[in-house]
């Protein structure tokens, strides 16, 4: 066996080995690809179910807070009202300089009147 014919048959074996290799690796991706395919067609679906109870969730929302909105607005204009009127009264005490007289800790009140 000269040269030539060693070197055409490690050649060919190796195109061999590589041609196994390939037929391998080729496998593994369209095992993954099919795997992967299955699990975006549950995604799918899942993600139509979701918008589709993300629609109603948002209809039910929309009812609820309009609803709560409707009871609740004498409550809001009156706090809104309790609210103006303390922002009135202390820019008109921010303005005016005085200062309403600073009541003493409760612990304190305690101790004046035990000492007197």
């Amino acid at each position: 066996m000269n040269l030539q014919e060693k070197l055409m048959e490690a050649s060919a074996e190796l195109r061999a080995r590589a041609a196994a290799l390939t037929d391998a690796a080729i496998k593994a991706a369209r095992e993954q690809a099919d795997d992967a395919v299955t699990r975006v067609a549950g995604l799918r679906k899942s993600l139509t179910v979701l918008n589709a109870a993300r629609g109603k969730f948002r209809k039910v929302a929309r009812q609820h807070a309009s609803r709560f909105v409707k009871q609740n607005s004498p409550l809001f204009a009156a706090v809104r009202k309790d609210v103006s009127d303390i922002a009135r009264s202390t820019y008109q005490t921010l303005t005016t300089g005085e200062a309403p007289k600073a009541r003493r800790a409760r612990a304190a009140r305690k101790r004046a009147r035990k000492a007197s």
